[in-house]
């Protein structure tokens, strides 16, 4: 009982996690994910993932599944590419998306990089949207950490137009 967070490598190359949260006055979402993701040669990068969402909200109780993917391109050691997407048929509550996009990056030295691209995703009130990508990451001894900010530089230049 209780809200929790796990993540961890089972065995080599598969990863899972589990969550469970608890959304005061409105119910509890569990959420699960496996992952494969693997490093096929100096040049390709490979992941895939199923994941699984139950909700439990008054007048409202059922689950979401999905599928995720992606692949990266290492040409030489400071510039990739990554292609991604995933898949929801049940898109209810936003638990699971349906997205694509790919990205362009570059490592500026050992632990500062930038990845810029699109990204399209199925919003169920608007339909398909496609919004930049601009995320500046910073490596850490042991994970990278990176923040998509392309859509904070959208909002302000449609609001820039819009005047």
């Amino acid at each position: 009982m209780g809200d929790y967070n796990a993540f961890g490598q089972f065995s080599p190359y598969f990863y899972g996690r589990g969550m469970q949260t608890t959304i005061p006055g409105i119910g509890r979402v569990n959420q699960m994910m496996f992952i494969y993701q693997r490093e096929i040669n100096d040049f390709w990068d490979i992941y895939a993932g199923v994941n699984a969402a139950k909700y439990t909200f008054p007048y409202s109780v059922g689950q979401s599944f999905g599928v995720s993917g992606g692949m990266t391109l290492h040409p030489v050691d400071d510039f990739h590419l990554t292609v991604f997407g995933a898949y929801s048929p049940d898109n209810r509550y936003n638990l699971n998306r349906t997205y694509y996009g790919a990205t362009v990056g570059y490592d500026f030295t050992n632990r500062f990089g930038v990845d810029v691209g699109v990204q399209r995703y199925y919003d169920v009130r608007q339909g398909w949207r496609t919004v930049p990508m601009v995320v500046p990451s910073y490596k850490f001894r042991k994970f990278k950490l990176g923040i998509d900010v392309g859509g904070l530089f959208y909002e302000a230049v449609r609001s820039a137009i819009d005047r």
